[in-house]
């Protein structure tokens, strides 16, 4: 008999049907379980880690604080935020902000 506890929990959920089976579609052909899907979710939700868009490395929102300035997150490595960017550069990374805010129903940080 072991010992050590599997720090797994069931999570019952409910959603659309159909969304959940174009869920599993795509989530077979990927060879990723839908388990790991909604836990990486959820993992995000809690404490969300982003990649800086200047020097790309990845770091806490959490741990993050936000510009006066310009309202983006400051990386916590080279202290870029919107700032920093050229206006091409600023608008690719606002667009994709704003897919991450329509996946997680609202701002990160």
């Amino acid at each position: 008999m072991s010992t050590s506890k599997d720090p797994k929990t069931k999570l019952t959920v409910s959603i659309d049907r159909n969304v959940l089976k174009d869920a599993k579609k795509i989530a077979s052909e990927r060879r990723i379980p839908v388990s790991r899907l909604i836990e990486n979710y959820l993992k995000f939700l809690a404490k969300p880690e982003v990649y800086c868009f200047k020097c790309g490395e990845k770091f806490s929102v959490n741990k993050a604080e936000v510009c006066a300035k310009c309202g983006w997150i400051i990386c916590t490595k080279c202290k870029a935020c919107r700032c920093s960017l050229s206006e091409e550069s600023a608008e690719v990374a606002y667009h994709m902000r704003k897919v991450y805010e329509d996946l997680l129903g609202g701002r990160v940080k």
